[in-house]
Parts: C-alpha cells; sequence; structure tokens
C-alpha cells in the first residue's frame, strides 16, 4: 500500500522522499526511521495477524464467527534496506483504545513495541560491561520506558567512569575527577552531568521532573557520542597506525 492524496517531497531525481516521522513505522503513519538500516523511509504492509482477542465477535449470515481483537501484529517492509520489520500495534477508536471497550469510531492502529530493536550493533572497541547497559537502555527506549531507560543511560555512564578507574564516590565526584585528570574535556563533562541528572529522574519519583522521549532518546545519542571519543576513536586510531 503506497500513499495516495498526500503531498510529498522530491529528492534530486525528483522522486518521492518519504514523509518524515521521527518515530518508528506503523498502520497510522507507515512512514519513518527504519530499525534495521537506522535511515527515513516509507514501509509496505505484508500482512498482520492478531496478538490479543476481545471478548466479541462477529457472527456471519452463513454460520461460523470471527473474533475481534485489539493488539495485532503487523510486518512491514523498509523501502530503503528492502528487510521486513515487526511493529506490535493497538486499536484505537478516534484515538481512544478499544482495549477500553470503545467499539466505534474511525479505526487506527499504533505502534507501541517494533522488532528488531534499534540501532543495537555496537563496536567491538567497546568494553563488554558498557556495551550490556547501554543495549539495556537502547530496548527500554524501544519498547517506550523512557524513565527506564534514562535510567540505565545513567548506568552506562557510571560503568564507563568504572573502567576509567573511577568506581568509588558519588556519580558527581567521579565525573569531576574524570575531568580534572583530562580523560573528559570541559564539554563532555557536561554532557556527563546532563545524563547524570536525567537519569536521576527517570530513578526517583518527582511528578514535576518527569523523563520524556525526547530527554531519553538525547541522553542515549550524548552516552554514544562519549563512547565514541573515549572507545572508538582511539581504537580507530591505534589500527590505522598499526597498518603503517
Amino acid at each position: 500500500m503506497f500513499f495516495r492524496n498526500r503531498k510529498t517531497e522530491k529528492g534530486q531525481r525528483n522522486e518521492d522522499l518519504p514523509e518524515s516521522n521521527e518515530n518508528f513505522p506503523d498502520s497510522e503513519k507507515p512512514y519513518g526511521l527504519c530499525p534495521r538500516c537506522n535511515k527515513q523511509s516509507s514501509f509496505e504492509t505484508i500482512g498482520f495477524l492478531p496478538a490479543t482477542f476481545d471478548s466479541t465477535c462477529i457472527v456471519h449470515q452463513g454460520g461460523g464467527n470471527t473474533k475481534q481483537y485489539y493488539d495485532r501484529v503487523t510486518s512491514f517492509e523498509c523501502r530503503n534496506c528492502n528487510q521486513p520489520i515487526i511493529v506490535l500495534e493497538e486499536q484505537y477508536f478516534n484515538d481512544k483504545p478499544g482495549r477500553e471497550g470503545i467499539s466505534s469510531g474511525a479505526i487506527n492502529w499504533k505502534g507501541f513495541f517494533w522488532w528488531p530493536f534499534f540501532n543495537m550493533k555496537l563496536d567491538v572497541s567497546i568494553p563488554q560491561e558498557i556495551q550490556e547497559t547501554l543495549k539495556e537502555a537502547k530496548i527500554t527506549y524501544s519498547t517506550q520506558c523512557y524513565r527506564s531507560s534514562a535510567v540505565m543511560s545513567r548506568r552506562t555512564l557510571e560503568a564507563i567512569a568504572s573502567d576509567k578507574g573511577e568506581s568509588q564516590g558519588t556519580l558527581s565526584k567521579r565525573i569531576k575527577v574524570l575531568i580534572d585528570k583530562g580523560i573528559l574535556d570541559k564539554n563532555l563533562g557536561d554532557w556527563a552531568t546532563e545524563i547524570r541528572l536525567i537519569g536521576n529522574h527517570g530513578a526517583h519519583y518527582d511528578p514535576i521532573k518527569e523523563v520524556n522521549k525526547a530527554d531519553a532518546n538525547q541522553i542515549i545519542m550524548f552516552i554514544e557520542e562519549l563512547i565514541k571519543y573515549l572507545y572508538v576513536m582511539p581504537a580507530e586510531i591505534a589500527k590505522r597506525r598499526s597498518n603503517k
């Protein structure tokens, strides 16, 4: 199913570009960020199956019935990498979930879980303990558990500090020591502080300082840049020098 009756932007070769959507795709918006190739793309529906039946069914005149459902598994194919992704979707009627007993209005399906998990391939130069906590931050982010993701991002920062020789004292003090030692420059130290603070908001209940999707996504990006600076770039430089 392709997108019709909507305005599309054109590329350099006058081709249709997929509508921008910072989220992952679903049936309501079959375009967005592909969790496989990490590119903005459009998606074609391959098929779907029920995931959770509700208490009603449609009785057919000729006999038999069809069970109704409010969760389903939908398979999409990315038009960029030509690989399938799996989305768990929930049925909505006029933006109200069908599981609440709503059964009338315009139907749409909204995703709440995507497979494969987004951007999980990590460089081999990253220590295993740091890889494991970062992957957990990404998994919880993919399942829309943004507070949990922020906490795991903070834990990843703790793992980095420990790997760099600072395992004692508060995380705030450990970040300061890493800056004083020159392991982190001032800008990276500021990033680390933001990760710590947002992670704290995820770990401790405070209705005023909630962690939203943008917060969780941003600190994962901060962590990845920090890891790139501390582990990936030095490994790449060492490899290049060894090949000379």
